[in-house]
C-alpha cells in the first residue's frame, strides 16, 4: 500500500511539473539575444519555441518583407526525420518573404542549426523554384506574418497605398485555330533555359500504380501526330548539396570513362495539349509536375522519387507540394536489372538526364 501511495505522489509531482512549465523553463539553455530575437509564440504540442530577428526584417515593397525564422526544439524532438540534431536542442531556419496583402510567403533559404547556432547543414533554393504558397489564416506562417507586421504598423514604405493598376483589356479568347501535327519542341534537346537542361518531348502511359510508374514508363515521342499525355521535359542538376537535385558520385571507367554510382536531379513536366502547346488551365492535371529524384547503384541501378510539387499552368500557386513520407503514391521502387523493365528505364527522363549529365567529378577508385 505503501509502495502504491508513493507512486501516485511520483505521478502527481511529475504531472504538476509538466503543467507548470514556463516559457522562461524552456528557454533556460536558448542563448540568443531576446532584444534582438523576438518570440512569434510558444507551441507545447510540437515542443518548440519560434523566433524572428527584428534586425533581418526588410520591408520589400507595400505589404512585403522578408525576414529570417528560427524554430528553437528545446527538447531535441522535431518533425524533421532527417534531421542531424535531433535528439538536442537545435534550430531550424528559414528565410522567407510575406506578402500580407496576398497571404503568400515565399521559401529562400532554410538551415540547420545546433544550440550554438553553429551551421550542421543549409540549402539557398535557386530562384525559379522560390515559389509563392498561399497560407490558411490559422498557420504558423499566418501567426507570424501578423506578428512582424505589427511591427511595421509606422514604416510608410510598408504601409504604402497601391494604386490599382488601369484596367486591361480583355483577352482574346477566340479560340486557336485548327493545326495539325504538332507543334515544334520550344528549344533543342540538351540546351539549357537558366538551370533547366531540355530533354525533350515525351509521352506517358495513359495508366499507373504510381508516380515512380509513372516517370520510369515515359518514353520520347518522336511521331508528329496528335496525341494525348505529352510533356515537354526539363531537368536540373547540382553536383553537390543534399536539397532537391543536388549530388552525384561519378567512379573512375577504364580509358578515363565513368558511370553513375549515385544521382539526384529534379524532372520538370511541362503539360501539353494534343497539339504539345502547354496547357493553359487550371488544374493538377494540367500543372506543371516537379519530381525530385535520386538514385543509387547497389550491383543494379535503382531509381526513387522523394518529393512531388505541381505548381498551376495559369496561376503559377502550389497545388502540391507532397514528400514520399505523405504521399502513398510516391512510395515504391523501381531496379531495371529485371528485363521488362529495363528498356523503359533507359526511356525514361531520370535515365537521360543522368547520362546526358556529363561533367559530374569522377572519382579515382570505385566505392567498395
Amino acid at each position: 500500500m505503501k509502495k502504491l501511495m508513493l507512486l501516485v505522489l511520483l505521478l502527481l509531482t511529475v504531472c504538476s511539473s509538466a503543467f507548470a512549465e514556463s516559457i522562461d523553463d524552456v528557454l533556460k539553455d536558448c542563448k540568443l539575444d531576446r532584444n534582438r530575437w523576438k518570440i512569434v509564440e510558444w507551441f507545447k504540442s510540437d515542443r518548440f519555441v519560434r523566433f524572428y530577428d527584428s534586425e533581418s526584417v526588410s520591408v520589400t515593397g507595400p505589404g512585403q518583407f522578408e525576414t529570417i525564422i528560427y524554430d528553437y526544439f528545446y527538447s531535441g524532438i522535431c518533425n524533421s526525420e532527417n534531421c542531424k540534431q535531433r535528439g538536442n536542442k537545435h534550430y531550424h531556419s528559414e528565410k522567407v518573404g510575406f506578402n500580407a496583402t496576398k497571404s503568400t510567403s515565399t521559401l529562400r533559404s532554410i538551415s540547420t542549426k545546433d544550440s550554438n547556432e553553429n551551421v550542421i547543414d543549409s540549402y539557398d533554393y535557386p530562384i525559379k523554384l522560390q515559389i509563392a504558397s498561399e497560407f490558411d489564416k490559422k498557420s504558423i506562417e499566418a501567426k507570424t506574418m501578423l506578428k512582424i507586421k505589427d511591427s511595421l504598423k509606422n514604416n510608410k514604405e510598408f504601409t504604402k497605398e497601391v494604386k490599382p493598376k488601369q484596367e486591361i483589356a480583355a483577352k482574346n479568347t477566340t479560340p486557336l485555330p485548327k493545326i495539325k501535327g504538332l507543334v515544334p519542341m520550344p528549344m533543342v534537346i540538351g540546351a539549357s533555359d537558366g538551370e533547366w537542361t531540355y530533354l525533350g518531348r515525351f509521352i506517358a502511359p495513359p495508366n499507373f500504380s504510381s508516380l515512380l510508374e509513372w516517370e520510369t514508363r515515359m518514353k520520347r515521342y518522336t511521331a508528329n501526330v496528335e496525341s494525348n499525355n505529352l510533356y515537354d521535359v526539363y531537368y536540373y542538376h547540382s553536383h553537390y548539396g543534399d536539397g532537391d537535385g543536388h549530388g552525384c558520385y561519378m567512379v573512375g571507367g577504364a580509358n578515363g570513362s565513368g558511370w553513375h554510382y549515385s544521382f539526384a536531379c529534379v524532372i520538370k513536366c511541362v503539360t501539353l495539349d494534343q497539339n504539345a502547346r502547354p496547357k493553359n488551365l487550371s488544374g493538377i492535371n494540367n500543372g506543371v509536375h516537379l519530381l525530385s529524384m535520386g538514385g543509387m547503384s547497389k550491383g543494379a541501378f535503382s531509381a526513387g522519387i522523394g518529393r512531388w510539387r505541381v505548381f498551376d499552368s495559369v496561376t503559377h500557386q502550389v497545388l502540391v507540394d507532397d514528400t514520399r513520407n505523405q504521399n502513398a503514391k510516391l512510395n515504391g521502387s523501381f531496379r531495371d536489372y529485371e528485363h521488362s523493365e529495363l528498356r523503359y528505364g533507359q526511356d525514361s527522363p531520370f535515365y537521360i538526364a543522368m547520362h546526358m549529365t556529363t561533367s559530374c567529378p569522377v572519382k579515382p577508385n570505385p566505392i567498395p
